[in-house]
């Protein structure tokens, strides 16, 4: 039997045989005129440099808690390892292997390594934040270091293989040259704002600079190159990095899915009076609803350890009050699959239409959770000179009661609700997506008017929620009684809610003399859904919404961590079975560009690699950042 110790290390490996998936954006960067993608070039350029600074965080700051403070030692430990000479180029990865003595499965494990430690630009999950550790033994690492060649890596690693191997818990301007390139190429002088606003908070590390750049990038509306840099899905709280605040940033670049916005475009239109279907009612929510932009992407640079599916931006909550903010979906990132990738907890009887649903089903959540979830529900606030922007007289339908808080000057959701409050509000938005999978209007947008698919949707979008929530098992840590993702926390506390309602339920397999547990399915009451599925969210909708708009803090922290918590029977066996039978996070694989040509002859290249972890460390020695 294994050790403790054997088992601990086990869980804390890193990934092997992760799906390498590319971001198909050749053909739309194709359509590109060359001064759109020298602009893309440009920022993204400006974005990868951000991701530089990003790892630095800890170093710069004494920050403990967010990332290692090795992290830039630790990638320029890879990119020396892997690249040649001049580190413009892969070395030769045959002949490095020859050197090194290793056997197949060693060589694959340590190049899996370095692809991950580059994807995540540290050796932490960037979703979860869990640090993993190199398969392949310390000895046999050392080997491949050494056989490279490079003083320095060497030197890198002496400093570095201890923390690296590590189990023991951690103590936790590049961006302006390339803006001011960007500028040279921007489409309009909104653009130009953006990028000197950005040029000049991130010379003086300004919030109010880098406000007023959020500022400009949301009144840029549907440009063909879209781009943003600043705090994009940040779990930490900028204003505590004052005042380098850049650490918490990211960026991207991306082209517009012209035909997927279109149907964005119409949901935009219609969602005014879309959120005065939600169960709140009136009171509860915003006053005028701000049109935002909302825009299907093909993601063409993503510099973070991590892209998520969707995104609305900016977070700055005054930035959306007063000029609004801009939805996004990352069609490509949406659309990835990995081949012969195993469906994990869905019974047989479901998995047919489970695949034909699942990717549609999303689609369609993250449509519904971005724009109607986050841009729905109104702030209770009393401003500086003491007026409200709410009718005191308002009934507080949990207490039937008035109203008896709300944000007094300076607070805001993240100062009142504390640690659960980016989880809280992703539940909330995870939780209008389910509401309104059935509403007609919305359905018809997205295609979707036969009887069959409109019940199909609403069934596998349910399921697809209940399974990411037994998923979420593998993200909550029963010794610290604490969950590790936010979204995951938010999605184990939907599907606790659907179980408690009868709505799902968890089937287990055990072996024929019932000591061990072999498999475990999440079932969803279709006939529940279709019928009582809107009603019953609604119940949690409106807990959460409440609770939110009255800042009330200490009734949303009590309520979540009830909501969040694993029940009793999921917390031994059925963890250990999702942690048996989790996935390898998907590896993205991002391509880059290079400028070829002078002057007014300028044009941008597309380069693109191997999908594998060779072609990953390739693409990161070439990026050069």
């Amino acid at each position: 039997m294994a050790s403790a110790a054997e088992i601990k290390r086990e869980r804390y490996l890193a990934d092997t045989n992760s799906p390498v998936c590319g971001l198909n954006v050749a053909e739309p960067f194709k359509l590109l005129t060359a001064k759109e993608k020298l602009y893309a070039h440009w920022v993204g350029k400006a974005s990868w440099a951000g991701a530089r600074i990003i790892q630095a965080s800890n170093r710069l700051l004494g920050i403990a808690g967010q990332w290692t403070d090795y992290a830039q030692d630790l990638y320029n430990l890879i990119i020396l390892t892997f690249s040649d000479g001049d580190k413009k180029a892969l070395t030769d990865l045959d002949a490095l292997k020859a050197k090194s003595g290793l056997n197949d499965d060693e060589w694959q494990w340590t190049l899996e390594y370095a692809a991950q430690v580059l994807t995540n630009l540290v050796n932490y999950k960037s979703f979860g934040f869990s640090k993993f550790i190199p398969r392949v033994s310390q000895e046999k690492f050392r080997e491949v270091v050494e056989k490279s060649g490079s003083s320095k890596a060497l030197q890198l690693w002496t400093d570095l293989a201890e923390k690296i191997y590590s189990l023991e818990p951690e103590p936790s301007l590049l961006i302006g040259k390339p803006s001011v390139q960007a500028k040279k190429h921007a489409a309009n002088d909104i653009q130009r704002k953006m990028l000197d606003g950005y040029i000049s908070s991130f010379k003086s590390g300004s919030i109010e600079e880098h406000k007023q750049a959020s500022t400009e990038w949301v009144k840029d509306i549907s440009p063909v190159v879209e781009s943003y840099i600043g705090f994009i899905e940040t779990y930490v709280d900028p204003f505590a990095l004052t005042p380098a605040h850049i650490p918490a940033c990211t960026g991207f670049t991306a082209i517009v899915d012209k035909e997927l916005t279109k149907k964005y475009d119409r949901l935009v239109a219609d969602a005014s009076q879309l959120v005065k279907t939600l169960p709140w009612g009136p009171s509860f929510e915003v006053d005028t609803f701000r049109k935002p932009d909302f825009t299907a992407l093909q993601v063409l640079t993503f510099a973070t350890g991590g892209i998520p599916a969707g995104i609305n931006i900016p977070n700055y909550y005054e930035v959306r009050e007063k000029t609004g903010f801009k939805n996004v979906s990352l069609a490509n990132i949406l659309a990835a699959k990995a081949p012969n990738e195993e469906v994990t907890f869905i019974h047989p009887d479901d998995l047919e239409k489970y695949n034909a649903w699942d990717t549609r089903s999303f689609e369609l959540q993250v449509a519904n959770h971005e724009l109607l979830g986050h841009g729905s529900g109104k702030l209770f606030q009393e401003d500086a000179d003491g007026k409200f922007n709410f009718d005191r007289e308002t009934i507080n339908p949990l207490t039937k009661e008035k109203v008896k808080s709300w944000y007094k000057p300076g607070q805001t959701p993240g100062t009142v609700l504390g640690a659960v409050s980016s989880s809280f509000e992703e539940c909330r938005a995870e939780t209008v997506a389910l509401y309104l999978v059935s509403n007609k209007k919305i359905l018809t947008i997205f295609g979707y008017t036969e009887q069959q698919d409109i019940e199909d949707i609403q069934h596998i979008t349910f399921l697809l929620m209940a399974r990411a929530g037994l998923r979420a098992l593998e993200y909550w840590d029963p010794e610290a009684k604490k969950h590790l993702q936010a979204h995951m926390q938010a999605r184990l506390g939907i599907t606790n809610f659907l179980v408690s309602k009868g709505l799902a339920k968890v089937e287990l397999i055990r072996s024929e003399d019932g000591s061990t547990l072999e498999n475990a399915y999440i079932r969803v009451d279709r006939e529940k859904v279709l019928k009582e599925g809107k009603d019953t969210v609604a119940k949690l909708l409106v807990d959460l919404q409440v609770r939110k708009s009255t800042a009330d803090g200490d009734g949303a922290r009590s309520f979540y961590t009830d909501l969040t918590k694993p029940p009793s029977e999921w917390e031994g066996e059925l963890r250990d079975l999702v942690l048996r039978k989790k996935q390898p996070r998907k590896l993205f694989l991002q391509p880059n560009t290079v400028v070829v040509g002078d002057g007014d002859n300028q044009d941008v290249e597309l380069k693109e690699y191997p999908l594998t972890s060779a072609g990953i460390i390739e693409s990161f020695i070439v990026r050069d950042i």
